[in-house]
């Protein structure tokens, strides 16, 4: 996969669902509503969160999107900190915790009343990676475990994101074309 680069397979920011950290969760899930009608094969289920002239500044996942929905998570992840996540504790915690056993009865009150700026992701530096970086490196960061998508820049400006079902879709191309 040597051959192939970042910059040939990511989303250029311009393509991408975009939001500002003062929009509402349910904002968030219309724009990617929007995405979903409009982009059929290529539907983003992640937003990207721009500040007023346009720049990066966050994003939102699925996994920021379903954490948010379920205050509970905070506690799991402050019993977390000090210990490993075993299927044990997760076990105890969805029990203990009664984790989404009420989030599904108010969607639509919580996703009214959080802002983008409460709920986004801030990337570290190893979720950033340049366009001309190999695919290989940024399979090598989804597979350790990196909070999707990744963050691609040019130098210091960001000018993309890349899914980890786009770097899957390079892979199973190329595994199809040894038949």
């Amino acid at each position: 996969m040597q051959s192939v680069l970042v910059k040939d397979v990511m989303i250029p920011i311009a393509d991408y669902v975009t939001v500002k950290k003062e929009h509402s969760l349910m904002e968030v899930v219309l724009a990617l509503e929007e995405s979903r009608r409009n982009r059929h094969a290529r539907a983003h289920r992640d937003a990207i969160v721009v500040d007023d002239d346009g720049r990066f500044i966050g994003k939102v996942t699925m996994i920021d999107i379903f954490r948010s929905l379920e205050p509970n998570y905070k506690r799991v992840e402050e019993q977390q900190r000090d210990g490993v996540l075993t299927r044990d504790f997760v076990m105890r915690g969805i029990k203990d915790l009664n984790l989404w056993m009420e989030p599904m009865r108010d969607l639509c009150t919580r996703g009214g009343r959080q802002q983008v700026a409460g709920i986004m992701h801030t990337p570290e530096n190893f979720e950033y990676i340049q366009e001309d970086d190999s695919l290989d490196n940024a399979l090598h960061r989804f597979v350790m475990g990196v909070h999707q998508p990744l963050i691609v820049r040019r130098g210091a400006a960001v000018t993309g994101a890349l899914r980890f079902g786009d770097v899957f879709e390079v892979i199973r191309q190329r595994m199809l074309q040894c038949l």
